[in-house]
């Protein structure tokens, strides 16, 4: 938001030190100095204008300058005699550091420059079409020798706020003074207008059928003349990077620069009833805005219509079938209120941001619409020669509640750390413009209207240490009662990242949100929850899978020559009612290389399972796996649920040949795991004493169906030899010549001992001969001879 110092005199007497005063108790500044920076300008009446005699396309003037006469010679094609012109005289410095010096131009003496908008910093898209191909001058009398600054109303400063999305009050310089007021003590000037109303009643009805507006009024105007704006209002629309259109158009821009009212001004001709209708609009209906775009609105968006076709997208943007045109001469002026929330849903869908828009999503002053209504209108009368037809037609469906706030009388000085009195507290809450209510137990504050981010304790707190200044707010260290630690679940979380770190690993973070068709793409963990205010439709939806994340960076790297991609990301997962803490990894390329020795280690299943086991190992935490086919993401023989206490908490496998083809990546090895039990579960730790006594070593390789899990076979021989087993691990799986079609030969290596005695051979033979009876009992399993 852009506040000159031209317009805010109009509303209070500004002091001298408005840089430190905004910048330490309103709001930070981002820009600050002159409107304009040219230098010694004066107006100057040109008194002969004559073609010079070594050019052809350049002119010799004399110029009265008010105290004297000046030869100047000018190349504008548009200048001539008796205009009043804008002058840069000897020793004016113009913008970019340019400066007027006395010289002669092809045997003729100029002294000084007749300027044009552009030699003054004027951007080229701003400028009236008929002062860009040559010099300015005034359409009307100015003295000669005038500060052209002044005359232009380009004088004083300008500065620019940086605004924060609560601080919608300040977005119009009525705003920002009734702010000023409240820091500085000063009186604000409080803007009223009179407006000359005729005979003629306004034969407009206004009806609210949508929840979306809080209230409409309309003036209807005829007689409206089209024309150029005068020169003081262009200039307020200028100096803030707004191009002058004619005078209807200018008048709303300024009403909403001055007070942050957003207008709308309808051809009345065009609008083909008598009746103003705000509705919600019907899913699906097709608009075409003033951009010559073709909208098409839902039902969560507010139209203004005129009893059966919608004329506006309501605050938002006008349409083009009721657009203010060179031919208008009657209109209705809009003034009115519409809920933020509704208006910053339709701007995103759209893609439409404007002035009034803005304005409209954080929150205007429904108390000062009519007041911008009065200001317009009284503006068209002066300046557009209307008529006004007596009445505003005026509907109000609901006003903002009033919020008073409770604080103990304690309250403000403890939070901010200052012993304030009443008697301070109350000239502050005054200055403020709050209604104060004083009982035993504290105060009841109630803000103006015009400050809807002021709705708790805090922000009264807040607002309180501005006005005192928070610079007087004193800094005391914070007194640490215990010693911090972190929770068992900090501790684990740190040791994953550490251990997979320390593994060649990198830790990734990738976005939260997803599209709505990729956010159940890798998994399903229960209803979506979509955030109600997208930024894009890509970011729309809160992810129920790290997988998503994790290959969109391999795809990433991939497509910047990178192949050993090793990552890992720990993060939330959500779905409705539920939020978990998940682990995912992802092996892509090669996972160790020797080039030196020729040798180089490919990651696969194995290798992923391995670093997950040795990874839960350090929690006392036991996983097991159950091979299935139901993920199509992964290859259908290579992938495995990972239980835990026999719940399915994650999956393992092999990337599916078709969606590394789809990713555009190479074969992958990916898992992800529910980490919200893991992270909290209890570590039992149980020491044994190393046996005084030798083991036993048998190896034993028996034939079974190709399909039977290795998993069913060993959880079968700890269950026949119990305590005595101590080791068991499978060495060799074989397919091929001497081994039936469809079987294979699985090998173990099965390590005996007791911890009370020495283990005889015919005891070990004796364990073996149980251990084949039960797997070829119950598994089919045949010793290999």
């Amino acid at each position: 938001m852009i506040i000159t110092e031209k317009l805010l005199k109009q509303f209070i007497d500004v002091p001298k030190d408005i840089y430190d005063i905004t910048n330490h108790k309103i709001i930070e500044i981002e820009d600050f100095g002159l409107v304009n920076d040219s230098t010694n300008l004066v107006i100057g009446k040109v008194l002969t204008c004559e073609d010079h005699p070594n050019s052809d396309h350049l002119h010799k003037t004399t110029v009265d300058l008010g105290d004297r006469i000046e030869n100047i010679v000018c190349g504008a094609p548009n200048v001539a005699k008796g205009q009043y012109v804008i002058v840069a005289q000897v020793g004016s410095v113009l913008p970019g550091n340019f400066e007027i010096k006395k010289s002669k131009i092809r045997g003729e003496e100029s002294n000084g420059m007749i300027c044009s908008l552009q030699e003054l910093g004027f951007d080229e898209k701003i400028i009236p079409d008929a002062y860009k191909e040559g010099i300015y001058y005034f359409p009307y009398e100015v003295k000669p020798g005038t500060p052209a600054l002044e005359a232009l109303s380009l004088d004083g400063w300008s500065m620019t706020l940086g605004l924060t999305p609560n601080r919608g009050d300040l977005l119009s310089v009525y705003g920002y003074a009734l702010d000023l007021a409240s820091v500085t003590g000063k009186t604000i000037n409080e803007p009223t207008y009179n407006v000359k109303e005729s005979n003629e009643v306004n034969p407009y009805t206004i009806d609210i059928e949508s929840k979306g507006c809080g209230s409409y009024t309309a003036r209807y105007i005829d007689q409206i003349k089209i024309k150029e704006s005068p020169w003081w209002l262009k200039s307020a629309l200028i100096s803030r990077g707004m191009r002058p259109i004619n005078n209807v158009v200018d008048i709303s821009n300024y009403v909403l620069v001055l007070l942050g009212t957003p207008l709308h001004m309808f051809d009345a001709n065009k609008i083909g009833s008598n009746k103003i209708v705000v509705r919600d609009a019907v899913d699906g209906e097709e608009v075409i805005s003033l951009d010559e775009q073709k909208r098409k609105l839902t039902k969560d968006d507010v139209v203004i219509t005129n009893g059966e076709k919608p004329i506006a997208i309501a605050g938002v943007m006008g349409l083009e079938n009721t657009m203010v045109d060179d031919q208008t001469t009657a209109v209705l002026l809009e003034a009115a209120y519409f809920e933020p929330k509704r208006i910053q849903h339709t701007s995103k869908r759209l893609g439409l941001k404007s002035d009034s828009s803005l304005r409209f999503e954080r929150g205007i002053d429904d108390k000062r619409v009519q007041l911008g209504l009065e200001l317009a209108t009284s503006l068209l009368v002066e300046l557009a020669d209307a008529r006004v037809y007596q009445g505003v037609a005026k509907t109000v469906d609901h006003v903002l509640e009033d919020h008073p706030i409770k604080l103990s009388k304690s309250y403000i000085s403890s939070r901010i750390g200052i012993a304030l009195d009443e008697e301070t507290l109350l000239k502050y809450f005054k200055q403020l413009n709050y209604q104060v209510e004083v009982n035993e137990d504290g105060y009841t504050v109630t803000p103006p209207s015009y400050r809807q981010d002021v709705v708790i304790d805090a922000d009264v707190s807040e607002e309180i240490a501005r006005l005192h200044g928070l610079n007087l707010v004193p800094i005391v260290q914070e007194q640490v009662r215990t010693q911090g630690y972190l929770t068992l679940k900090q501790k684990r979380t740190r040791m994953i990242r550490h251990f997979l770190a320390d593994s060649g690993l990198n830790e990734i973070i990738t976005y939260t949100l997803r599209s709505e068709a990729d956010a159940q793409k890798y998994q399903n963990i229960g209803t979506p929850l979509s955030i109600l205010m997208p930024l894009s439709e890509d970011k729309k939806v809160l992810r129920q899978s790290l997988l998503n994340g994790l290959l969109d960076t391999v795809k990433y790297n991939r497509s910047r020559q990178m192949d050993s991609i090793h990552l890992f990301e720990i993060g939330k997962v959500f779905s409705e009612g539920m939020e978990r803490v998940h682990l995912g990894i992802v092996l892509h390329g090669t996972w160790h290389k020797q080039a030196w020795a020729n040798k180089k280690v490919e990651p696969d299943f194995y290798l992923l399972k391995g670093l997950l086991e040795e990874l839960v190992n350090r929690f006392g935490v036991e996983l097991s796996y159950e091979a299935t086919s139901e993920y199509d993401y992964l290859h259908p023989f290579r992938q495995a649920k990972v239980l835990y206490k026999g719940h399915c908490i994650g999956l393992i496998g092999t990337l599916h040949p078709k969606e590394s083809k789809s990713l555009d990546i190479n074969k992958a090895v990916l898992l992800e795991i529910d980490l919200t039990d893991i992270l909290e579960a209890e570590k039992v730790i149980k020491y044994q004493a190393i046996s005084k006594f030798p083991s036993i070593t048998r190896d034993l390789a028996v034939v079974v169906d190709e399909t039977l899990e290795v998993e069913k076979m060993e959880k079968l021989i700890v269950q026949t030899v119990r305590k005595q087993l101590v080791d068991l691990k499978v060495f060799d799986v074989y397919q091929g010549s001497n081994i039936e079609t469809g079987m294979k030969s699985v090998a173990f290596n099965l390590v005996f001992n007791d911890p009370t005695k020495t283990l005889e051979n015919e005891e070990v033979d004796k364990l073996m001969r149980k251990v084949m009876i039960r797997l070829d009992r119950e598994l089919g399993a045949k010793v290999r001879s």
